[in-house]
């Protein structure tokens, strides 16, 4: 590993402790809008990066080398949430029923307080690609992770999760708009 390249998850490691102990004006329990993504590599050279800083477009743009699989926006989100997130394609084949897609439970939990926020997801994702003589099948256990809020002036995403295997990371972010 090159210099810049500890360097930069140094830095990216601090700004993410930075974000979880940010102080705010937040009353506990606002509701937020949870973003995740998830991507697939179409250049076996591209690494996903642990943080991905900008606004959305710039987020997006930082993916070049991979193809967005699912972008959702959960809007409202309380404490104690289970996001439900599907996309996926049933189909008859010549070998019986294929699916193809991705299908995600996950928690939320806000344990914000008037002075600190404090923002998890996890859960688990099945990636499936299975029908036609494909039976790939992988369960995604997507340990509690902490979450930056983009009100609070940083635009960040964060990694939840990657498979080196089939090149899918699934990233996540809070919001109020």
């Amino acid at each position: 590993m090159s210099g810049l390249t500890v360097l930069k998850r140094a830095l990216l490691i601090t700004l993410a402790a930075g974000i979880a102990m940010f102080s705010t004006e937040a009353v506990a329990g606002d509701a937020r809008n949870v973003n995740f993504a998830a991507f697939q590599k179409v250049d076996p050279n591209f690494e996903f990066d642990p943080i991905v800083l900008g606004k959305f477009s710039d987020f997006i743009a930082v993916m070049d080398g991979a193809q967005i699989l699912i972008l959702s926006h959960t809007a409202d989100s309380i404490n104690n949430d289970v996001i439900n997130i599907q996309q996926d394609v049933l189909r008859q084949g010549k070998d019986g029923l294929g699916d193809v897609g991705i299908n995600c439970q996950l928690s939320y939990l806000d344990e914000s307080t008037p002075e600190s926020t404090s923002y998890e997801i996890g859960g688990f994702c099945k990636i499936l690609d299975v029908g036609d003589g494909r039976e790939n099948k992988l369960l995604a256990i997507i340990p509690m992770t902490g979450l930056p809020d983009t009100a609070q002036g940083v635009d960040a995403w964060v990694m939840l999760y990657e498979d080196e295997a089939s090149g899918t990371a699934f990233y996540a972010n809070v919001s109020v708009h």
